[in-house]
């Protein structure tokens, strides 16, 4: 049940559709607006963006409050740096372009909120607490603890998403993707938000879950309503 709203196709991988300045910009204003509302401190956390056969990311041991368009790498969909640049790429770069090999994502976030992490060190799944589970493809997956910027943690994540659109890091953190950068921000967000939930409903209670059967039927409603909770961009 990944796909219980429409998303947009990529572009072909040899298709370069973006302006490279607007990518670089976009990149530093996501990277900023994780970090003002408090899910990534210090150089946690990385984000990309997929344009073609391009992957923009932001540097390996930014500060993402302070990063700035001119330092986003550029490699290609084998990890090359393929721009001139002063900076490396994201050290969660083999994460990030498993994804774009793996799904039909345009954008990848990752980042270390603090309920999400605490979700993931108790259970081996987020449980879907409210009905925009649906927009994650379900209960959210939490892939074991592994070492950052390894292919064993590219593997266990990448395992953690299948038909889903953000899965849980143990010991570490988030990560969700979108067709645009703004869905993969607001699906991690979300993953926040539901983390919330369901550590303030456990501490009270087993509380009131639904079921996959329960999640499609709020997909079908929504398709039939032209509903999303999140914006389409």
């Amino acid at each position: 049940m990944a796909a219980i709203f429409t998303r947009s196709p990529p572009p072909p991988d040899n298709l370069i559709v973006m302006d490279s300045e607007a990518v670089r910009e976009g990149l530093a204003v996501a990277a900023a607006r994780l970090a003002t509302r408090g899910l990534v401190i210090g150089t946690g956390g990385n984000l990309s963006v997929r344009d073609g056969d391009r992957v923009f990311t932001t540097p390996s041991g930014a500060d993402l409050a302070q990063v700035t368009a001119d330092q986003m790498v550029v490699t290609d969909l084998d990890g090359t740096v393929i721009e001139d640049t002063d900076h490396k790429p994201t050290s969660e770069l083999l994460l990030h372009l498993e994804i774009y090999r793996s799904t039909d994502a345009a954008a990848v976030v990752h980042a270390h909120p603090i309920a999400s992490i605490a979700v993931a060190n108790l259970v081996d799944e987020l449980p879907a607490v409210h009905y925009t589970a649906a927009l994650l493809g379900g209960a959210v997956r939490v892939a074991p603890h592994e070492i950052f910027g390894t292919q064993a943690l590219t593997d266990a994540v990448a395992a953690a998403l299948a038909e889903r659109t953000a899965a849980l890091m143990r010991n570490h953190g988030s990560v969700a993707y979108g067709e645009s950068l703004a869905t993969a921000c607001e699906r991690i967000e979300l993953v926040e938000w539901q983390a919330e939930i369901y550590l303030r409903t456990a501490a009270v209670g087993p509380g009131a879950t639904l079921t996959q059967e329960q999640l499609v039927q709020v997909a079908v409603a929504a398709a039939e309503r032209g509903y999303s909770p999140l914006r389409r961009k």
